[in-house]
């Protein structure tokens, strides 16, 4: 199929003509062709049609054209919630092929191919592109757009075929734009020089006086000094030596484009671009691709001058420079070097030239050399950002390293396509280890030719990166000497910041860490890091964050690293400023004391928690590396410190995998605190993922070691965790047991958040087992303690959600309900509290009787958690909770909701919510007219609840069994008992109704 936009939209098939009827119809596939790739909204199509004054249906109208044409293009135009597209592959589109045809041309590094393409490009062209069709709204977001684009081929087109010297075709190739836009200055100039390189003088001067005439009478201004100094050059009839100086373009440029396009764009302007970036990153070649590119925009000559900013010796001086310049442009160079730069820039100043100074060291080097006028284009490259450069009106274009499939056309291009083809995995392994640089990959493209594959190369780049990516015998064609020139042009303490950043395993670092390497202020590390990054040794990828490329770090670790560079202060700032992340973001988690075998203090400091919060998760990859290259003492400090941040996102699994190394290492060396930390931590994480089994035992061991090391704070918080865990067992009596003992044994210190955790997590087990009367004094002294210690509003999120659980226990509604609204008040914005507090919000609106509100709430709740479906998520409470309470979910898909969330706690040690869930289940069966069912679930319950000793679920159960066999009416005697016995007074009145019946 064959659909043509680039004039009147007409769509072809197998060479015949495929109606499309109306002209909004034809409206509506331009849009698509135009936009193809994309999806067109409903309310672009409208503007389309109807701009400003769309009928009320016009919506309703516009869904009826698209099913028009599919009558025509079936699946071909798609349609999603974001709009509508067209679904045909690309080059059924001629605007898509114009494109196409365009970038290739663009891509071409000859004027010969690119032309050859250009002309297949304007062949798509048929007229004005969706002519005859649509409202403003077309005419100015469609139509002119593309038609710029056909401008913009047609002046490079024009300058190509003026670099061929098909001199006389450009004047009629022109004539449409030059009509059609006289105030585009561009094609009246290339249709000038054009004229006047044909032997025709007198019609470039006629072009001239009619622009001139034109910008008169509409602007009031004469043409611009482009316009000028070509007809001053025609007028005098003087043709000067014209010098074509740039070095050989590359054979096929690769990628770049963006980087081209705002070269381009900034020398078009008048501006000075500097092209900058790191050694071997393609300065040079871009440089040289672009000029070549402008060529003819600069008929009096393109000057290449080699500053050797980087090279073997001195840098060349301007002075030296000048007299260069000079007999290159035909001119005899004054016997002073003052004089030498005035007669320079006057030459200059009546030329139109493009110069190029590659591989500058300064800004001052280049400073003498830039023309005095904008007449003449100025491209300069440089490993060094040259900023100062700004004061004259440069511009940057930065280049940063190839994209893997640039890498991947860029060695295809050197050692040809089949071996890539052939192994793509390779292809890509070898472009990453080359860490995807132009001079790492020309070298490897160099070293393969004549190999018969990619594999062998690899090893020798595995076993020797330095020595393999180096042409033989060419003492220049080498990674380490592009980067050794970098190095040796730093200043010496630039030069030790440098080769220490090679001891950083992280992915980035900031002033503060880098400071520790440097032994230095961070003010200057700062200035240091500026230096580097302006020299592109490092690059600073987010607001005060740098980091190395891969190939440099590895040339600065191996190249550079002295013998008393020791990243000894590096770790121990890791060390002391995650600690004091740690007590800012969670206090009550205690950490064993520093010890003078410890590192001394060198932590960064914090305005707050949210402040050190921050650090930790910007950090996050850098404290991971450095934990990964610690091992001893240092290894199981750093970890020991995660364990304040498993409550708040971090994975127990990743701290899992750590403390077991450091915990090997540390039974290794008989280092028994380490021992004591490592199994607490272990413990503490085992205990998240719902493993108790193994936090028992861990816990017993780290209570222990905590002893022997005389550390009794330690020894209370490995006993707090063991109760827990005994208790997620369903061991709820012996747990209780040790609670007693564990608060006394708190209460002998002075009141701190563990005393109140103890209360807290006391509290939580006798809710488990019915005891709600006990576990409400519990938790109001828990909450006492925390109101005395002032401590911030997580732990009081938690200790509110509890006291309302517990008071709902009890058949207290509206003190529940205000329990859980301080709890809302302090839970944040979403996580596991949040919907954990959300859920039992909802449990409570229902169970008063606001059907709405707490469907609403379970709802809030579901979203709360998130994605996360993983141990203490809070989305089993919230999915359970929207279960129990809505009942618009109708009985099939409440049933379902709560059968997931029973099999998310299938094998895991959740008793008490296993069993809450079941008796749910249970009774959201029986309202569903659903009763053996119900009952099946209820005995499960039963049993459960019993054998566990929780006696509420026990009655609650008692009572669904009572009401779904009516033969069982003792049950609910029994529940009836039960509850009013523990004080569960919503409970109790369940039971007494089904007695009623």
């Amino acid at each position: 199929m064959d659909i043509r936009v680039l004039g009147p939209v007409e769509v072809c098939e197998g060479g015949a003509p495929v109606p499309v009827e109306g002209a909004q119809q034809q409206c509506v596939l331009g849009l698509l062709a135009a936009y193809h790739g994309t999806y067109v909204p409903v309310e672009r199509l409208i503007d389309a049609l109807w701009e400003d004054d769309p009928p009320k249906t016009a919506k309703t109208i516009v869904q009826l054209k698209v099913s028009q044409l599919r009558k025509t293009f079936g699946e071909r135009i798609a349609s999603t919630t974001a709009g509508y597209s067209l679904a045909v592959p690309p080059d059924d589109v001629d605007l898509v092929r114009f494109r196409r045809l365009a970038a290739d041309g663009r891509a071409a590094s000859r004027p010969e191919p690119a032309v050859a393409a250009w002309e297949q490009a304007l062949e798509q062209w048929r007229g004005q592109p969706l002519q005859g069709i649509g409202t403003d709204w077309v005419r100015q977001r469609v139509r002119m757009p593309l038609l710029r684009e056909l401008w913009d081929l047609l002046e490079e087109h024009a300058t190509a075929l003026i670099e061929l010297g098909r001199h006389r075709e450009v004047p009629t190739l022109l004539q449409g734009v030059r009509h059609e836009e006289p105030l585009r200055e561009t094609p009246h100039a290339l249709a000038m020089t054009a004229l006047w390189h044909d032997g025709r003088p007198a019609e470039a001067l006629k072009i001239f006086h009619d622009v001139q005439r034109l910008l008169s009478r509409e602007l009031g201004v004469d043409p611009g000094p482009r316009l000028r100094d070509l007809h001053q050059r025609i007028v005098q009839g003087h043709r000067p030596l014209v010098p074509r100086q740039l070095p050989r373009d590359v054979a096929r440029f690769v990628g770049r484009q963006a980087e081209a396009e705002r070269l381009r764009r900034l020398l078009r302007d008048g501006r000075v671009a500097v092209v900058a970036g790191a050694a071997g990153i393609g300065k040079s070649a871009l440089a040289v691709h672009v000029a070549y590119r402008l060529a003819a925009d600069y008929p009096d000559g393109q000057l290449h001058v080699d500053l050797g900013g980087y090279g073997q010796g001195e840098p060349v001086p301007p002075e030296r420079v000048v007299p260069r310049l000079l007999g290159a442009l035909g001119v005899p160079a004054p016997g002073s070097a003052a004089e030498q730069l005035d007669l320079y820039r006057s030459t200059l100043a009546t030329r139109r030239v493009l110069l190029v100074l590659d591989n500058a060291a300064s800004a001052e080097q280049v400073r003498p050399l830039l023309p005095g006028t904008s007449s003449c284009a100025v491209i300069v490259t440089s490993r060094d950002a040259l900023r100062g450069l700004a004061l004259q009106g440069a511009q940057g274009v930065r280049l940063g390293t190839l994209s893997p499939g640039e890498s991947g056309d860029l060695l295809a291009d050197l050692v040809g396509r089949e071996p890539i083809e052939a192994d793509p995995e390779a292809a890509a392994e070898l472009a990453e280890l080359c860490g995807h640089l132009p001079l790492a990959l020309a070298i490897a493209g160099a070293n393969l030719v004549g190999r018969a594959g990619l594999r062998e190369y690899i090893k020798e780049l595995h076993a020797d990166r330095w020595s393999t990516l180096a042409v033989e015998g060419d003492a220049q064609a080498t990674v380490a000497t592009a980067f050794a020139s970098s190095y040796v042009a730093l200043p010496a303490q630039a030069q030790v910041l440098f080769r220490r950043l090679g001891l950083v395993p992280g992915c980035d670092f900031t002033a503060d860490s880098a400071s520790r390497l440097a032994g230095a202020d961070p003010g200057t590390t700062r200035r240091l890091l500026a230096g580097l990054a302006s020299a592109h040794l490092i690059e600073e990828h987010a607001p005060g964050r740098y980091r190395l490329h891969d190939l440099v770090a590895l040339y600065a670790r191996e190249h550079c690293t002295e013998g008393d560079d020791d990243p000894g202060r590096l770790h121990a700032y890791y060390l002391h400023t995650l600690r004091a992340v740690a007590r800012l973001h969670a206090p009550s988690v205690e950490l064993l004391p520093l010890t003078p075998d410890d590192p001394p203090d060198d932590a960064e400091e914090f305005a707050g928690a949210e402040a050190a919060t921050a650090w930790f998760h910007a950090e996050e990859l850098n404290y991971l590396a450095v934990i990964d290259h610690a091992s001893g003492r240092l290894l199981w400090r750093l970890v020991e410190t995660l364990r304040a941040f498993m409550y708040d996102g971090f994975l127990p699994d990743v701290i899992i995998a750590l403390a077991d190394r450091a915990l090997a290492e540390a039974e290794q060396i008989g280092d028994r605190a380490g021992q004591a930390a490592m199994r607490h931590t272990l413990a503490n994480a085992r205990f998240m993922m719902n493993e108790p089994r193994p936090a028992v035992r861990h816990s017993r061991v780290a209570a222990r070691l905590y002893d022997e090391i005389g550390w009794k704070t330690g020894t209370l918080l490995a006993l707090s965790n063991l109760v827990m865990a005994t208790a997620s067992l369903g061991n709820l009596q012996e747990s209780l047991a040790n609670h007693e003992r564990l608060i006394r044994l708190w209460e002998a210190y002075e009141p701190t958040t563990k005393l109140a955790m103890a209360l807290e997590n006391y509290a939580t087990i006798l809710l488990w087992a019915g005891r709600s009367r006990d576990a409400l004094e519990r938790q109001l002294r828990s909450i006492s303690v925390r109101r005395a210690l002032a401590e911030p509003p997580g732990g009081q999120a938690r200790a509110h959600a509890v006291l309302g659980e517990i008071q709902l226990s009890l058949g207290d509604v509206g003190a529940a309900m205000e329990a859980f609204d301080r709890g809302l008040a302090a839970a944040g914005s979403g996580g596991s509290q949040l919907a954990y507090t959300l859920a039992c919000t909802a449990v409570a609106w229902h169970l008063k009787g606001d059907a709405g509100r707490a469907a609403e709430l379970a709802r809030r709740a579901v979203r709360a958690a998130g994605d996360d479906r993983g141990p203490s998520s809070g989305y089993d409470r919230a999915g359970a909770a929207l279960a129990r309470v809505d009942v618009s979910l109708g009985p099939d898909e409440r049933v379902r909701l709560l059968e997931e969330v029973l099999a998310a706690y299938h094998g895991k040690a959740y008793p008490y919510l296993d069993t809450r869930a079941r008796v749910w289940l249970a009774a959201v069966l029986m309202e569903g007219g659903r009763p053996e069912e119900a009952a099946a679930h209820a005995r499960q319950a039963l049993d459960a609840a019993v054998r566990y000793g929780m006696r509420q679920l026990e009655g609650q159960a008692l009572t669904v069994l009572a009401r779904a066999c009516p033969d069982r009416i003792d049950d609910a005697r029994r529940a009836l008992e039960l509850h009013r016995q523990f004080g569960h007074r919503l409970d109790e009145a369940a039971a007494r109704a089904v007695l009623d019946l």
